[in-house]
């Protein structure tokens, strides 16, 4: 086994060890920039379906709140 260690590692050079090094560092890059973007939608989407909740929750108190004064319908009609 080290045997073929030694001899895998001298096909290569440094220069190749170098330009590997290189493209895994660019797609590290990459992906981080990639999680970035993916994180920034998750938070602004977090942020509408919290906006239509407290949308919907004030619609939801309103109609509490209508029916509290004896209707028995959100038509208004008893």
């Amino acid at each position: 086994m080290e045997k073929d260690l030694s001899q895998m590692s001298k096909k290569f050079s440094s220069k190749e060890i170098a330009h590997g090094v290189g493209f895994a560092a660019t797609g590290i890059h990459e992906a981080l920039t990639y999680l970035d973007i993916v994180r920034k939608v998750i938070e602004k989407t977090e942020r509408i379906v919290a906006k239509k909740n407290i949308v919907s929750g004030d619609r939801i108190s309103e109609l509490d709140e209508s029916q509290s004064d004896g209707r028995t319908g959100i038509s208004g009609t008893a």
